[in-house]
């Protein structure tokens, strides 16, 4: 990110804090020195006057772990605590209505709901001990179900591990926010991503453009794999997840066994591969996978 640009979000953010509209310029300082000295004066108003500035700017690195520990005890936030970090993404822009459910949610009154832009927001849990995955997941469907049935809003998503400290916090962020790109890349009709769930599709994401679009040449071309259609899409997703049960998948997907194996065949037919053959079934996971990958860029 170049000055110009840098110094752009900078004034944003105090106006946010503020509302005074800042402008320089004339300035005496270097182009460093003035993004410095900006940055001191965002975390005055944001980090010192709130809480949720704090963890907003410490999370997104705007704020050195060395001056976001100093203001700990201002706010009575304890820096070795179990902490979650939800990140969750709208289909479109919330509403006031969905921060006030999502807060009036939170169990403990140092648990905060962080508000990040139009689309994105950052929940905050506090715990005394660290909780157990089941414990994870029931918060964060807790947390979609109610926004879905009070706010009519949809959101998606994503986080990883419980971490141990304050300072490990700003990690935590990062990768729950690229479990979201990850998960909305190969896994669009899920509606939450865990970062430790995703390994394939994490391994896959660093794959360099070139090989993605040479294994796809190689095996499932990708005009034809822009013909299959949303619901054989979602069969082969079932198929897949039901570790290729012919029985399992028909009960899951409400359809009989036969329809299942004459989609299943006409699939073949149309890519060369059976997906009830393991190594069939391995490559057309991936050579999906990889054409939604593709398609995300």
């Amino acid at each position: 990110m170049d000055f110009n640009s840098k110094k752009e979000k900078l004034l944003e953010q105090l106006n946010k804090a503020t509302g005074i509209n800042f402008d320089i310029t004339d300035s005496s300082l270097s182009e460093e020195e003035t993004i410095n000295k900006l940055k001191e004066l965002v975390v005055h108003f944001n980090v010192i006057d709130s809480k949720t500035g704090l963890y907003r700017l410490y999370l997104t690195g705007e704020l050195a772990y060395s001056d976001a520990v100093s203001s700990l005890s201002r706010f009575h936030i304890e820096e070795n605590i179990p902490r979650q970090v939800f990140y969750m993404e709208s289909h479109q822009s919330y509403t006031k209505e969905s921060v006030s459910l999502l807060k009036s949610m939170l169990p403990e009154s140092h648990d905060v709901v962080i508000e990040l832009d139009a689309k994105h927001l950052i929940v905050i849990l506090n715990y005394q001990i660290t909780p157990n995955e089941e414990s994870v997941k029931q918060n964060a469907n807790q947390f979609l179900d109610m926004l879905e049935a009070e706010a009519f809003t949809s959101f998606k998503l994503s986080y990883c591990s419980p971490v141990e400290s304050f300072k490990e916090m700003p990690q935590a962020y990062k990768s729950a926010v690229l479990a979201m790109q990850i998960g909305k890349t190969f896994q669009h009709n899920y509606r939450i991503y865990d970062y430790e769930s995703l390994g394939l599709g994490r391994l896959l994401f660093n794959v360099p453009r070139t090989e993605v679009e040479t294994y796809i040449e190689r095996h499932i071309k990708a005009d034809i794999l822009s013909q299959i259609d949303e619901e054989t899409l979602n069969l082969l997703d079932s198929f897949f997840e039901n570790d290729l049960s012919l029985a399992e998948t028909s009960r899951k997907m409400f359809i009989h066994r036969n329809t299942l194996i004459y989609r299943l065949d006409k699939f073949a037919d149309l890519t060369g591969y059976d997906v009830r053959k393991f190594s069939d079934a391995i490559t057309v996971k991936i050579s999906l996978m990889l054409y939604n990958y593709i398609k995300s860029q």
